[in-house]
């Protein structure tokens, strides 16, 4: 669905699976990213973590942040579809994360070979 609404197409089988490669090497957050969001309070709503955690991810990647480098930076097709890839795998682990705070557990890594949805189920509902 999201290549779909990102190109306005469907993909052929080899740009899903080039598409859902890229999205998936993106998954895993910055341990930098995971101490912020263990410092929130016990109680801070999951939404307000991940608003702040969204925020503060570009901060892991200064050389594609506008501000820094010029507003022209995104007109190269490689770097604004990297940004694409790093959000799309960066933030249902930032979501799993935040919720998990939330209730009390630690952040847990998915399985290697997990797709997109079983990745993102299994670090919301993993007892460890």
């Amino acid at each position: 669905m999201a290549y779909l609404v990102i190109w306005g197409e469907l993909p052929t089988q080899k740009e899903l699976s080039g598409f859902t490669k890229k999205v998936m090497e993106h998954t895993f957050v910055h341990q930098d990213m995971l101490t912020m969001m263990n410092s929130f309070r016990y109680d801070a709503h999951p939404m307000g973590i991940i608003c702040s955690t969204v925020a503060a991810f570009s901060t892991l990647h200064p050389e594609q942040n506008p501000s820094l480098v010029g507003e022209t930076i995104y007109k190269d097709k490689y770097i604004r579809n990297k940004q694409i890839y790093r959000l799309l795998g960066g933030v249902p682990t930032i979501a799993a994360t935040a919720f998990r705070h939330r209730i009390g557990r630690e952040y847990n890594n998915p399985p290697e070979n997990a797709s997109y949805v079983e990745s993102f189920l299994y670090m919301l509902d993993k007892l460890n």
